[in-house]
């Protein structure tokens, strides 16, 4: 998805960029801007709404000492991600890619995040960001992908590769809102 990527996943047609193995476009960190603050949001207004304990220990696994754990957090995404190209560069059979992101999503979320609001925000992000993906191909062509398996335009595995960014920046945002609000209090 929005990942620069040699594997070669999405063929960019507007404003590509190469640099070295990597392939992307110009309007990808834009829109993975609007994406990390647009889920960080609803991440801390999720938390708000929705107390308790696997809350609490979300909040404090991610608090403003926890930058190892935050930047973990990110090494993990980078894995799945990396493993995710790796699938589909080697062209392991579409339904089998989708298997291994599933374990991998779901041991992502029960390691990182374990909240309720986790696993909603995973399945927005995992129908939300594809429904964009498509307008912006259908609209502006911005890119289209290699070898689309469901209705000719798009991959199925694609919304799992969305849920893995939720623990991610959910505890980025969470860190960031507790530094902040620690910060006001002192």
């Amino acid at each position: 998805p929005l990942l620069p990527s040699s594997a070669a996943n999405q063929v960019y047609d507007v404003a590509p960029v190469t640099t070295g193995p990597l392939v992307t476009s110009l309007i990808v960190p834009p829109l993975l801007g609007v994406f990390y603050v647009v889920l960080g949001l609803l991440t801390c207004l999720a938390d708000n709404l929705a107390t308790g304990p696997d809350t609490s220990a979300a909040q404090q696994r991610s608090g403003p000492a926890q930058y190892p754990y935050v930047a973990l957090c990110y090494g993990v995404l980078a894995v799945n991600l990396y493993v995710s190209a790796s699938l589909f560069e080697d062209q392991i059979p579409p339904g089998q890619i989708l298997a291994v992101l599933s374990v991998l999503t779901a041991a992502n979320w029960a390691i990182f995040d374990c909240t309720k609001q986790g696993v909603g925000l995973a399945v927005l992000c995992g129908l939300g960001a594809p429904a964009a993906e498509l307008i912006l191909m259908a609209v502006a062509g911005v890119w289209h992908y290699s070898r689309p398996d469901v209705a000719g335009v798009f991959v199925c595995w694609v919304p799992l590769c969305y849920a893995f960014y939720v623990p991610a920046l959910s505890n980025l945002a969470r860190h960031l809102w507790q530094t902040c609000r620690d910060g006001e209090t002192q």
